[in-house]
């Protein structure tokens, strides 16, 4: 399990089993993870392995704990469904004891995030599980998936939109960088608005982030007297500047540059405990 976690062992995580020699179970003695996060399978998907666990087999076991009443899945819930589905009797496993409850979510969840199939918003509420499930920080979710903290927290974004727009990401109506600019307004109905006008005006996510900061100025929510800067033709190292520091600092970052070579750097937060985690990325506490 050590290398299932970037190759360091989490301290809550038991990994005593008996053995990592596979063994054959029954296909019906193995109930589901009662921790599994993961609660939409894609039916194609799920076929397509069941037509290949037909001809092939299943080539990696799955991973299951005892339980009171014979075994408990921890991690390969697509692979023992799809085995269902091609009516095997029995399945290959490996059998770990003493696995916590606490482990076994853990188990399930880096499996599942560290898939490339799932959508934004199946990631975002992840991470969001494994922070109110297991207690852990931002920097420890990332730390598990063996991704940067920003990217974690730039997907724990995606939550604060509204239902609508997180639909139209899942059914990739908008990309990645279209949501996290759309992030940047909090009216609901507002992101919606912007949101049909991406997807029926075919905007970049460029043409988004500037919509989204005109929107913010127009409800005063933006600066009360806009800097001379053009919202069109803006230069190319802005654009780019803009782009490194949202990637770093993990929030909307806009660029405010005048003629005469000064300007201003506006960085959005949306509650204290975002401008906390903003401002120790600047300037951590002990550099004050």
């Amino acid at each position: 399990m050590g290398s299932l976690l970037g190759g360091s062992t989490s301290q809550n995580v038991d990994t005593k089993t008996d053995s990592n020699t596979p063994t054959e179970l029954p296909v019906n003695a193995i109930r589901p993870n009662s921790q599994q996060p993961r609660v939409r399978f894609d039916e194609a998907a799920l076929e397509g392995l069941r037509d290949s666990i037909k001809q092939h087999g299943v080539i990696q076991p799955i991973a299951v704990r005892r339980a009171s009443d014979g075994y408990e899945l921890i991690s390969g819930e697509r692979r023992l469904k799809a085995a269902k589905m091609a009516e095997m009797a029995s399945i290959p496993v490996v059998v770990h004891e003493d696995v916590s409850d606490q482990a076994s979510l853990e188990w399930a969840m880096v499996e599942n995030l560290q898939r490339e199939d799932l959508d934004p918003i199946e990631r975002a509420k992840g991470f969001q599980v494994m922070m109110s499930r297991l207690g852990l920080k931002q920097e420890q979710v990332a730390e598990r998936v063996g991704l940067k903290r920003s990217t974690v927290t730039n997907h724990l974004r995606l939550l604060e939109l509204s239902e609508e727009v997180q639909d139209a990401l899942i059914q990739r109506l908008l990309s990645m960088g279209h949501a996290r600019a759309l992030a940047g307004v909090s009216d609901g109905k507002q992101q919606i608005v912007l949101m049909e006008k991406v997807v029926r005006e075919g905007w970049s996510v460029r043409q988004t982030e500037r919509s989204v900061q005109a929107a913010n100025a127009g409800s005063g929510k933006g600066s009360a007297k806009p800097d001379p800067v053009k919202t069109q033709g803006r230069e190319s190292w802005v654009l780019d500047a803009e782009s490194r520091m949202r990637e770093r600092l993990g929030t909307q970052v806009v660029i405010h540059n005048r003629s005469d070579g000064g300007g201003k750097i506006s960085v959005s937060y949306h509650d204290s405990a975002e401008l906390d985690r903003i401002m120790n990325t600047i300037s951590p506490r002990g550099l004050i």
